[in-house]
């Protein structure tokens, strides 16, 4: 009876153990991933950046005014262009 509860005690310990490990490496996981994602976050490097020049630009216009198409439909990358032979080549 004794060598069964040895064993049960051992094996307990051992479970816990486990577990104990696994949180661990969980932990560690998790806490890599958050510097991580720290150091590539944007919006987190121009939080903690401070005022080089000290002014400040705030934008007031409202959305649509932002969003607007700045360039007309009719200028644009497109060039119209005619193909002419080289008598040279």
């Amino acid at each position: 009876m004794t060598f069964i509860a040895f064993l049960l005690k051992f094996a307990f310990f051992i479970f816990i153990a486990f577990l104990a490990i696994l949180v661990w490496i969980a932990f560690s996981f998790y806490r890599q991933l958050t510097r991580v994602r720290r150091q590539f976050d944007p919006f987190a490097q121009q939080q903690g950046r401070k005022e080089d020049a000290g002014s400040t630009v705030i934008d007031k216009r409202t959305a649509e005014q932002r969003n607007r198409k700045v360039i007309p439909d009719g200028e644009g990358e497109y060039v119209d262009f005619t193909e002419v032979d080289d008598p040279g080549r």
